[in-house]
């Protein structure tokens, strides 16, 4: 399997929201989504047919991403060298 894209879509998370979806579609399957976003702006990333292992590299990537804006808000408080 692999991931599938929906139209090319950036998303400024800013500060959310972010929400996690259950429900069934038209065809009665059970679904899950991750939604980041009011629901007229927002982005769903469907995470019905993912495996364990995908949702662990996401959480990694998440993780990540939360150390880079840690390290870059450490950064502000450093003194400005000329």
């Amino acid at each position: 399997m692999s991931a599938q894209i929906y139209g090319g879509i950036t998303v400024d998370l800013n500060d959310g929201p972010i929400r996690t979806e259950y429900n069934r579609g038209i065809d009665g399957k059970l679904r899950a989504r991750l939604v980041i976003g009011e629901a007229w702006e927002g982005v769903g990333i469907s995470v019905s047919r993912s495996t364990v292992a995908t949702l662990t590299e996401l959480e990694e990537a998440v993780a990540e991403l939360k150390a880079w804006v840690q390290r870059q808000e450490q950064l502000k408080t450093l003194p400005e060298v000329a």
